[in-house]
């Protein structure tokens, strides 16, 4: 076997795992969608809204009142905003609301879950049941706190809602709206119709409150939500998905904003199989299978490498030997599917066709850039 021949089986093999992975999930999760609401709660639990805003001036303030107008007693929840490098006119402005306003002055660079950890640690025991982490840009329904209340009330210690795109008015938006809806069908919705734990998103977290404070110092300030999830998972901690409850991202996105995005979500998933897959036979042989699944999600290709992967190999496999590249175009073929029955009826509009037809250019632009940084990280080496 020749050194190609060994590279493509190996790639073939975690090529044909990944896509396993999307199809068999996508079809649970679009296939099957859950109609059942929780019943209304008479307790109404309190909620601490932790919201990190970095340079968020243009978002913030409407993110604010969006949860300032909820139809949920107003003593029974209070909105945090950690405030960093943002105008003095907008800290003026947050200053009136009924709300904390903590503002962050790091050491080093500030990350979000430095912002958060900075939030729960402050906030006193005993005084909620649960803690919401939000993005600057997001807005909800006025019903957004009762459907949370109810969800708790109903023994859910872990909760993602459903976020939206919402901006959808450029390429790099409308593919993160689609992104976000495949995402939400494969490892939320399909995973919850198995009884599986739904991944989290970064926005529109519910966690019991005991629960995050007593897990916060084991955070780093560079982790994201996944290293939270690791933790929920080793807990057995189930995660429910609210399919029905809304969070509205309105940020836009440029070009360069959306491939650094889709950089760091490679290195977190990464991240996030290297620190966890020394775990997972103790996961699997103690029955933990949630944690299982995970670990094996974090094993398979993020989807922007496996386009990539695919579509080398299959001009690479196919100029060598057009039969060997027959089974790089099938499962191309199939990862497709997959996609095309996660995505939602209401994203496929004339935006959407333009933005399909902007992939390969975005796609080479990302690489373009991916080389870029890793230029300018060798010559400050």
């Amino acid at each position: 076997m020749s050194a190609f021949d060994l590279i493509e089986t190996i790639l073939f093999a975690l090529s044909a795992f990944t896509v396993a992975y999307h199809l068999f999930y996508s079809i649970l999760g679009g296939m099957t969608k859950r109609s059942d609401k929780y019943t209304q709660s008479r307790k109404k639990h309190r909620f601490a809204i932790v919201i990190p805003s970095y340079k968020d001036d243009e978002y913030i303030l409407k993110a604010v009142q969006s949860f300032l107008q909820q139809d949920y007693p107003i003593d029974c929840f209070d909105i945090i905003v950690v405030s960093e490098q943002m105008q003095p006119s907008t800290n003026a402005r947050l200053a009136e609301f009924p709300i904390t306003l903590m503002q962050a002055n790091f050491k080093g660079k500030g990350t979000k879950m430095k912002s958060v950890k900075a939030a729960i640690k402050q906030l006193p025991d005993g005084l909620y049941d649960m803690v919401l982490v939000m993005n600057a840009d997001n807005v909800v329904n006025p019903d957004f706190l009762d459907q949370m209340n109810n969800t708790y009330a109903s023994g859910s210690n872990a909760v993602q809602a459903h976020r939206i795109r919402k901006e959808r008015s450029n390429h790099a938006t409308m593919l993160n709206a689609i992104s976000d809806e495949i995402n939400n069908c494969i490892y939320r919705s399909g995973h919850v119709n198995v009884g599986l734990s739904s991944s989290l998103n970064g926005s529109g977290m519910a966690f019991d409150f005991a629960w995050i404070k007593s897990i916060v110092d084991q955070l780093n300030d560079e982790d994201d939500e996944k290293a939270i999830e690791a933790l929920l998972l080793r807990d057995r901690m189930y995660v429910d998905y609210m399919d029905h409850v809304y969070v509205y991202a309105t940020r836009k996105e440029s070009r360069n904003k959306f491939y650094k995005q889709r950089g760091n979500w490679i290195k977190s998933h990464y991240h996030s199989l290297f620190s966890n897959i020394l775990h997972l036979p103790g996961a699997i042989f103690s029955g933990n299978f949630d944690y299982a699944d995970r670990i094996l999600n974090w094993m398979t290709f993020p989807r922007t490498i496996l386009l990539i992967v695919m579509g080398l190999m299959g001009v690479l496999s196919s100029s060598y030997n057009w039969m060997d590249g027959l089974k790089w175009w099938a499962l191309l073929l199939a990862l497709l599917f997959s996609m095309a029955f996660a995505t939602p009826d209401y994203l496929v509009d004339k935006q959407f066709n333009k933005a399909i037809k902007a992939i390969p250019g975005m796609g080479i632009g990302m690489i373009l850039s991916a080389l870029g940084i890793i230029k300018k990280e060798k010559a400050e080496a």
